[in-house]
């Protein structure tokens, strides 16, 4: 059995004892390669930053002295894959502002484009080096500096429309006259004011939105909801599938941006950073989803597939590529729904049925799905791994206060059908969670790469009698030592899930209380 430890890499297959295996990249940042490369950029923009703002103090140009003074903070960078980007194109410096003020603000755009620019060409070096994790977070710093930069924007899978950057899907619904509404969705512009005055248009003809609702409580006759990723069918109502879509696709940017490995191959990587840089055009297949009025519907639907859909509050079902949910007005269902999306959006990164580590690594299918649980969305970007969600607090108390812990070698070595085995299975979801925590943010994220790495590996079709490595291939270290790290870690982390309760409820926000604690999962997630 031979053994595929880097498949994401862009290294060539080499020979060890014999056998012929992928060979695994370093995913640290190399530091005569890159950092020094990096650092003396940032050195140059800011050694002309200091000038400018030096220039602007003797000119008594205080406001422009404020806004620049935070760009000599350090940046970072790790962070800036879940910074929201702006939507708007910035505005061309008018040509009426007073002259001192012009001046400032068209240099101070010029030596940021400089440096977006000297980015862009290192993360091509860097991609072509062998890295690139480092490559994609270049991306995410080049527009940090110039929000504007297209080649960067391209590979996020925007372009310009107008004013705007946005997704293809949206530049062609605009095009063909829609609009977006927060509250409806897309609709042909010349509806707008009618859907805002109660009206819905529906099988080419006009009816009250209380007449409408009534008609589409049976399932056959249910609202589709078209977003950039997403066709959500639903019996609800139209704005709260709306409201649905929209958590999916805020959570599908991120995940796109968070991790670039997963979407691309290494060869996919090479093209769209080219010169050219131009985004291979895909046919839409967007990802199905059906949101239920209640409980009974949803099994109703789905128990003859799943005799046991009655203990789940949401599903994904590879064979359908389906995400299904319901509405529960005794919890929130976002965690699940954020848990399944994970499933759905990995899963369907291959059009071929496939099953994902039946035999051995099945933890990481969970664990990586219960981590992202915890995504929540914030107004200038995303939380993630906060240590008091409910899975974290749980993977810490069995731990420390039960004892349970399963060597991470042996815990690698589970199949589907041990980890998923009734005894012990919530404590499994809950060590899984936490290993990922682990593997995600110790020591700032030593092996956030390699986990990445080796959970896309799993997700690749790969070649008969390969198999994929554990985290010890991928990390270089160790079970043993892995293992021993974990726990320093996990008994380490400060993890208070009231906590977590008590800041939502003081928060009195509603956007906020859609965070609170779900009940831990059980086997059906």
């Amino acid at each position: 059995m031979k053994v595929l430890i880097g498949v994401v890499s862009l290294a060539g297959a080499a020979c060890f004892d014999g056998q012929k295996i992928a060979t695994a990249q370093s995913s640290r940042i190399s530091t005569d390669r890159y950092e020094s490369q990096h650092d003396g950029y940032v050195a140059d923009f800011q050694e002309s930053l200091a000038k400018l703002i030096v220039d602007c103090q003797t000119r008594n140009l205080q406001d422009a002295v404020d806004e620049m003074l935070p760009w000599q903070a350090a940046v970072d960078v790790a962070s800036l894959s879940d910074r929201k980007l702006p939507q708007e194109v910035q505005r061309d410096i008018p040509l009426s502002l007073p002259q001192d003020e012009r001046l400032w603000r068209i240099e101070f755009r010029t030596i940021r484009q400089e440096l977006a620019k000297n980015l862009y060409l290192l993360s091509r070096r860097v991609l072509n080096d062998g890295n690139p994790h480092a490559a994609w977070r270049l991306i995410h710093e080049i527009l940090w500096y110039d929000s504007d930069y297209g080649r960067a924007r391209t590979l996020l899978g925007y372009e310009q429309y107008g004013d705007e950057w946005v997704t293809p899907f949206a530049a062609k619904k605009m095009r063909d006259r829609f609009v977006w509404h927060d509250k409806f969705g897309w609709l042909p512009a010349v509806h707008v004011e009618r859907y805002e005055k109660g009206e819905r248009f529906y099988r080419n003809r006009w009816y009250t939105a209380q007449k409408e609702a009534e008609l589409r409580r049976q399932w056959v006759h249910g609202w589709e909801i078209e977003t950039d990723n997403y066709l959500l069918k639903t019996n609800v109502s139209l704005e709260e599938g709306v409201v649905l879509a929209k958590k999916l696709e805020v959570f599908h940017e991120w995940f796109q941006r968070a991790f670039p490995a997963f979407f691309n191959t290494p060869a996919q990587l090479k093209v769209l950073f080219g010169p050219a840089n131009r985004r291979r055009r895909v046919k839409r297949s967007p990802f199905v989803v059906h949101y239920y009025r209640n409980k009974e519907e949803y099994v109703r639907r789905l128990i003859q597939k799943n005799p046991q859909i009655a203990i789940t509050n949401g599903i994904y079902t590879p064979d359908e590529r389906t995400s299904h949910f319901y509405v529960d007005p005794n919890s929130d269902i976002e965690a699940t729904v954020y848990h399944e999306a994970t499933h759905q959006i990995l899963y369907e990164l291959n059009p071929k049925p496939r099953r994902i580590a039946v035999n051995e690594h099945f933890w990481i299918l969970e664990g990586f799905a219960c981590y992202v649980e915890s995504f929540r969305p914030l107004a200038d970007g995303i939380s993630i791994g906060n240590p008091d969600y409910v899975r974290f607090y749980f993977a810490q108390h069995n731990l420390l206060e039960d004892g349970f812990f399963v060597p991470l070698d042996r815990f690698a070595s589970l199949s589907k059908n041990a980890y998923q085995a009734p005894m012990h299975i919530s404590e499994r979801y809950s060590q899984a969670s936490g290993v990922v925590h682990f593997y995600m943010h110790y020591e700032n994220g030593l092996y956030r790469d390699a986990m990445i790495d080796h959970f896309a590996a799993l997700y690749r079709p790969i070649a008969p009698g390969f198999r994929i490595g554990g985290m010890d291939h991928f990390t270089g270290v160790p079970y043993s030592k892995l293992s021993q790290q974990y726990r320093d870690y996990i008994t380490g982390l400060d993890s208070n899930p009231n906590r977590l309760a008590a800041a939502i409820q003081a928060a009195g926000q509603a956007a906020a209380a859609k965070a609170a604690i779900p009940e831990p999962a059980g086997p059906q997630q």
